[in-house]
């Protein structure tokens, strides 16, 4: 191989299938004439320069396009209470709450252009609002719900038919069966039965509340905790110092009150609650 004076480098052809050749010949792996054997001149097809052309693109291609293809391992987040609802809070702020049995699998990160999660079982979800990023729910019915910020219920488990209640915003349920499209807006669901998908007003009051009758959080941090319970009951707690946000906590909350929530998280992280108006605030106890 000889490199020219603009640094790139060139074979020689010739030169390399001679020697190739001498080797074969002095292992004895040859058959034939091979008396003038080193006055011969070596050309390679041009099937082979084509063959040999083709390995290497796609050898780059390879190197270059599967790494950032490759699918992202999913976590996989199952409620295994008996009863109760386990809460947790995904990486765009978004809020889960999981009924007994349901499962969610979402990605440690969300892609910049949409925030996919595949559901089975039943759950209420509190989305934080990204307009570039529509929130998106995958369940085994073959159904997919896009959001971009709101709150609802999905119910999705075996045996019961798939329905989609919203308390807040808008949600789009698509149908993959047939390719059917329903909006919904607060106060109207959507069940899937023998006809397809009907839309009617909400008549269950129980709906949304039976996910915050009993809500377990397991090494959550507290403004999480907070957000979680905001997102039910009207954003009525404030953390009043930036640097409780990361204070974890396991703790469980059934039928309590609000005030009553608040005060047992000051108890476990020893810190105070100040009532004010309609308004909670957590903060660092006072000297």
């Amino acid at each position: 191989m000889k490199q020219n004076e603009d640094k790139t480098c060139s074979i020689d052809v010739n030169k390399a299938w001679g020697s190739l050749y001498s080797k074969l010949e002095n292992d004895r792996l040859l058959t034939g004439d091979t008396e003038h054997s080193s006055d011969r001149k070596w050309k390679v097809p041009l099937s082979w320069v084509t063959i040999a052309a083709i390995v290497c693109a796609a050898v780059i291609f390879s190197i270059f396009y599967f790494p950032h293809n490759r699918e992202i391992s999913l976590l996989t987040l199952q409620n295994r209470e008996n009863s109760g609802t386990l809460v947790t809070t995904l990486e765009d702020g978004s809020t889960v709450y999981l009924a007994t049995g349901a499962t969610i699998s979402y990605p440690p990160a969300f892609a910049h252009n949409q925030r996919k999660v595949e559901l089975n079982g039943n759950a209420l979800f509190s989305v934080s609002k990204d307009e570039n990023r529509p929130f998106v729910i995958e369940t085994n019915e073959g159904m997919t719900i896009e959001v971009v910020g709101t709150v609802f219920a999905v119910q999705s488990s075996p045996g019961k038919p798939f329905e989609v209640s919203v308390k807040q915003g808008k949600v789009n349920v698509h149908s993959k069966i047939d390719n059917y499209v329903v909006p919904l807006i607060a106060g109207e669901t959507v069940q899937k039965n023998t006809d397809g998908l009907s839309k009617f007003k909400i008549t269950d009051s129980q709906i949304f509340s039976r996910f915050t009758e009993k809500m377990c959080f397991k090494d959550e941090k507290l403004n999480t905790i907070v957000h979680a319970i905001n997102a039910v009951y009207g954003y009525p707690i404030v953390i009043t110092e930036q640097s409780l946000d990361n204070r974890t906590l396991t703790v469980t909350f059934e039928n309590e009150s609000i005030v009553t929530m608040t005060h047992l998280i000051c108890m476990a992280l020893n810190l105070e609650q100040v009532n004010k108006q309609d308004t909670i605030f957590i903060r660092q106890l006072s000297k």
